[in-house]
């Protein structure tokens, strides 16, 4: 009942206050009814789905601090209408409608209840057919305050009709109708909502539209003869498997795990013009599901090259009898492969029949590698593309390799004979599933069956294709698939990085030689052995066999180096020693193999010869020149100031005498106030760069001692060495003294040493005149300003010539200019006669040295 308004639920209370008056209070609430709404949430569905049924009425939330269940009244057709529904049991209303009844399920009108049928229609025996009880169905809320239930069941493939009758759901209208007993306007009404259950129109397909035609694995012959591929591989069948799918949603009826298929239901038939074959999948075993809830059937159906054609107990009119008069039964280019699928129910509800074809076809092979010529010991990818056998496309397939010819100057072999190929994988493999493409990768051997590639030489590859486009099957035609590449015959190029060398000098020796990469997956070497030695030498000494390295993997570059040991000899001068690193026990050293610790003694006018015989009768030379080298000796800067410090750099390269460590030497070093001078240590800047550099420290007050020399202001530095190493023309036993010097002070270019600058004529106060006077004393005056570190005699010299260039006056001054400072000198002049006249300003060393300290300035005078 709706409880609005005059009919809410109302609360009233008399109260007595302090005084004694009675007070009625009161206050009310509306307690409304709700319209109920049910719903499915899909309007089609097929046998099998999942249906959810909700219903919203917030009436039916009695309480809210639980979560309220309404469940199926379980029970057959006994007379009370309830069962098989959501609601209560024996409450009827006056006009014996189910009083209990809150929800139920219907198809075409007809309630899903478990009532008695004849599953035959009344013919046999009788069965009972489950109802909506039996699914578990229940309406939950969804929590406690919501008023929204849900409930779930799966559409059964059969119900049982009103009248005994089992028929199935697929056509039928599926309804829900929920009685909402008092509706927003407190009314009783039912409500409902309804879809169609519908079936699906199936299809049937092949996984390809070309298959390769079947053939008998024991009569295809491989080139290791008498050879088949059976006999080699016996695993290959030479079947083709044909995958066929059936996609057809109303098999897929299992709530969990997949579901099957009748055999029955397809049909494969060859076809050949007219003739056709029998059903060439019969089978008692179900197709599977390839997965839940999929719908898709998937049948692998293997065909052999042959097949039979025996009518025997079968009816002329039966239409699974064979037609085929062509002997023999076997498959050939141009059949066509038929399958045909039987669909019960499609989407209209009849009865149905899906086809599709394919037809079987030979292609031409074709044979490949990965280049045109290929180093020995190198890996070759060999591949074969033969579409012919690709019998199933859902495998990743492989064919010996015997398949295939080598044929060269070394042997002619089945490629499966000979370990020396080393496959990986050990025969033709699938790039792939259903690609066609085999591949294999070899190693290009040295040898063959005890004869050695040559490099260059000619390899043959063949493969003889049994089944060429045109035949009607394998075996009736060949055709031969030709492939040519070569050993590579590349040669090799020697790297030296210097044309000229020390005679303790470290080589570094690169030879580019890509056909010794022989491995690209790891580093490889060269030089050590009678088949590919390399040689260095001087033109005493030599290393016979000396191992270079690959640089990194496939790159066919090889390095090493050298260090050459020099001679016995006093490279420095000093007395008593031997300075190059060689000794008469360290000559053994020319056995190690190297890449990095050979050992090889060389003169001081010597050559280097590298050579490398990278094939039989092939050998490239690499050759430098030896020979020493006149030194020279720097300081960095050409003047230091007198409490600084100098660097001394020397550059030979004879004097580096081990390469491999930083050598140092002692040099001479004296200025002209210590002729004495010191004994300076240089020291190499790093290893092997023949550049040798010390530092010296000046000092005015102090005595010469280690690297502290003693100077003065202008003193001249020097530093010197003898050289011991000196070319042709000199021989071993001449030296050579070779210096440097440089100043102690500043060092300024002569006419910076005093620069003059803005001569003007001033009276004799010091204030510039613009204008002169016949017998007017004036002043011809000058800046100057010391551009040195050191004091400077001068000599101011003015000379006053007129407009005819006559010299009128010629007079100077000396003084000295201390360091850092400035002047401003100046020479008196009274004119005589007026004109023009031009005064120019001279700065010399001296009067009787007229050695310029700045170049002249000028200034023009007019006298009236």
């Amino acid at each position: 009942t709706d409880l609005t308004d005059e009919d809410a639920v109302r609360v009233d209370y008399l109260d007595t206050d302090g005084q004694g008056i009675e007070t009625q209070i009161g206050d009310q609430v509306d307690a409304p009814t709700h319209s109920g709404i049910v719903s499915f949430d899909d309007s089609n569905y097929k046998v099998a789905d999942t249906v959810t049924v909700t219903l919203n009425d917030a009436d039916l939330n009695t309480n809210s601090d639980t979560t309220e269940v309404y469940t199926i009244r379980a029970g057959t057709n006994d007379g009370n209408k309830i069962y098989d529904r959501v609601g209560l049991v024996d409450i009827t209303i006056s006009n014996s409608s189910a009083y209990g009844r809150l929800l139920d399920i219907t198809f075409d009108d007809a309630a899903w209840s478990s009532y008695t049928c004849d599953l035959d229609n009344n013919v046999n025996t009788p069965a009972t057919v489950d109802g909506l009880s039996t699914t578990g169905f229940t309406l939950r809320e969804t929590n406690s305050t919501s008023g929204i239930f849900v409930g779930t069941f799966q559409i059964p493939q059969n119900y049982c009709t009103g009248d005994n009758t089992v028929s199935t759901t697929t056509g039928k209208d599926l309804e829900v109708n929920y009685v909402d007993y008092s509706d927003a306007s407190g009314e009783l009404i039912e409500v409902g909502d309804s879809a169609g259950i519908s079936a699906n129109t199936g299809s049937v397909s092949f996984g390809r539209s070309v298959y390769p035609v079947p053939f008998d694995p024991s009569q295809y012959p491989t080139q290791n003869t008498p050879h088949t591929i059976a006999s080699t591989d016996s695993s290959i069948s030479g079947d083709t498997v044909l995958h066929i799918r059936v996609n057809d949603p109303d098999y897929d009826i299992s709530g969990s795990g997949p579901d099957t298929l009748p055999a029955s239901k397809v049909t494969v038939k060859l076809v050949r013009g007219s003739q056709t074959s029998h059903n060439l999948a019969i089978s008692d075993a179900p197709i599977e599901e390839i997965s839940p809830i999929s719908g898709i059937f998937e049948l692998d159906l293997a065909l052999g090259h042959t097949f039979t054609c025996d009518n025997t107990g079968l009816a002329e009119n039966n239409p699974n009898r064979c037609t085929f008069t062509d002997t023999p039964y076997r498959i050939q280019q141009g059949d066509i492969v038929t399958v045909e699928y039987t669909d019960d129910t499609d989407a209209s509800g009849n009865l149905n029949t899906v086809t599709d074809s394919a037809t079987f076809d030979l292609r031409n092979a074709v044979l490949r590698t990965d280049k045109a010529a290929y180093i020995i010991g190198g890996d070759m990818i060999l591949t074969l593309i033969e579409p012919d056998f690709d019998l199933d496309s859902d495998e990743t397939e492989s064919y010996p390799l015997d398949l295939i010819e080598w044929d060269s100057d070394a042997d002619i072999l089945a490629m499966g004979q000979s370990e020396n190929f080393d496959p990986e994988p050990s025969a033709l493999r699938e790039t792939g599933d259903s690609t066609g493409i085999f591949q294999v990768v070899i190693e290009v051997p040295s040898v063959l069956t005890g004869s050695a590639l040559d490099r260059g030489e000619q390899i043959d590859l063949e493969y003889v294709d049994h089944g060429p486009a045109g035949a009607d099957y394998i075996g009736t035609d060949d055709e031969d698939i030709e492939l040519t590449v070569f050993t590579s015959d590349f040669g090799a190029i020697i790297s030296l990085d210097k044309k000229v060398y020390s005679w303790t000098d470290k080589v570094f020796i690169t030879i580019t030689a890509p056909d010794h990469n022989f491995d690209s997956d790891l580093i490889d070497e060269i030089g050590d052995t009678r088949d590919d030695p390399i040689k260095v030498s001087t033109r005493e000494n030599s290393i016979d066999y000396y191992r270079l390295v690959e640089t990194g993997t496939d790159t066919g570059v090889f390095t090493g180096e050298v260090i050459l040991t020099g001679f016995q000899h006093d490279a420095d001068g000093e007395p008593g020693d031997t300075d190059a690193p060689i000794t008469t026990t360290e000559s053994s050293r020319n056995n190690i193999a190297g890449p990095t610790n050979g050992y090889l003694q060389a003169e001081d006018v010597d050559g280097l010869t590298v050579s490398f015989e990278f094939s039989e009768d092939d050998t490239v030379i690499g050759s430098a020149i030896i020979r020493w080298n006149i030194g020279e000796i720097d300081w960095a800067e050409a003047s230091y100031p007198a409490s600084g410090n100098g660097l001394v750099r020397i550059v030979d390269p004879d004097l580096n005498l081990n390469p491999e460590s930083v050598d140092n030497f002692d040099v001479d070093v004296w200025s002209d106030s210590d002729p004495g001078g010191i004994s300076l240590t240089v020291t190499e800047t790093n290893e092997a760069t023949g550049v040798f550099e010390g530092q010296v420290s000046f000092t005015t007050t102090d005595e010469s001692s280690g690297h502290r020399l003693r100077v003065a202001e202008g003193d001249t530095i020097t530093a010197e060495y003898e050289d011991h190493t000196l070319p042709d023309p000199y021989d071993t036993s001449d030296d050579l003294d070779v210096l440097s010097t440089a100043i102690i002070g500043s060092i300024v270019a002569p006419l910076e040493r005093a620069p003059v600058s803005n001569a003007r004529i001033v009276d004799t106060q010091e204030q510039t005149l613009s204008s002169v006077s016949v017998d007017q004393q004036i002043l011809v005056s000058a800046d100057l300003k010391s551009g040195q570190d050191k004091d400077q005699d001068y000599a101011y010299l003015v000379q006053i010539q007129d407009a005819d260039g006559v010299t009128v006056l010629l007079s100077w001054i000396t003084g000295t200019l201390p360091a850092g400072s400035a002047s401003s000198p100046s020479q008196s002049w009274t004119p005589t006669a007026g004109g023009d006249y031009t005064a120019t300003v001279f700065v010399w060393e001296s009067i009787t040295n007229p050695t310029a300290l700045s170049p002249s300035d000028k200034v023009t005078i007019q006298v009236s």
